[in-house]
């Protein structure tokens, strides 16, 4: 097994976390029940209830589900990609950081304009770091494993 390969299995499991907070967070709107919100009291559902929980008709948390089902999937092509193939890891790192740009502008809304702060949401913004440092990690194998 190539290292990048080796490197896909954690991405894979960060982003199944992800992905079922995400799952949990998005069902949760949809039966109407207060979500468990530790280390924040009533923040996640304050956050979820606020006007800034929507963006173009779609709640954030069915768009979350999306965004690390993105990263299962490229992790999952690239399990399957040949073994010089790279494109996978840079696909992730452009989806790393478009979530990292959106949980930015999401993080400031909560703190500067809803005034609640939502648990699940930094331990999703926590995840995504994590799956962050692991995919540049993997860019910098490959690229040091390229090297003449």
């Amino acid at each position: 097994m190539n290292r990048n390969n080796r490197a896909l299995w954690p991405i894979s499991l960060l982003a199944f976390v992800g992905m079922v907070v995400a799952l949990y967070d998005s069902i949760s709107r949809i039966m109407g029940i207060p979500l468990f919100c530790p280390f924040a009291g009533n923040g996640c559902d304050t956050v979820q209830n606020s006007p800034y929980a929507v963006i173009f008709g779609i709640p954030l948390a069915f768009l979350g589900v999306l965004g690390f089902g993105g990263y299962l999937v490229l992790a999952y092509l690239g399990r399957l990609s040949k073994p010089g193939s790279q494109w996978y890891l840079y696909a992730l790192l452009a989806l790393n950081v478009l979530t990292h740009c959106a949980m930015a502008y999401f993080s400031y809304l909560e703190l500067a304009v809803i005034h609640a702060v939502c648990s699940l949401c930094v331990f999703a913004a926590v995840l995504n770091v994590a799956l962050g440092v692991t995919i540049v990690q993997a860019v910098c194998t490959r690229e040091r494993a390229q090297e003449p």
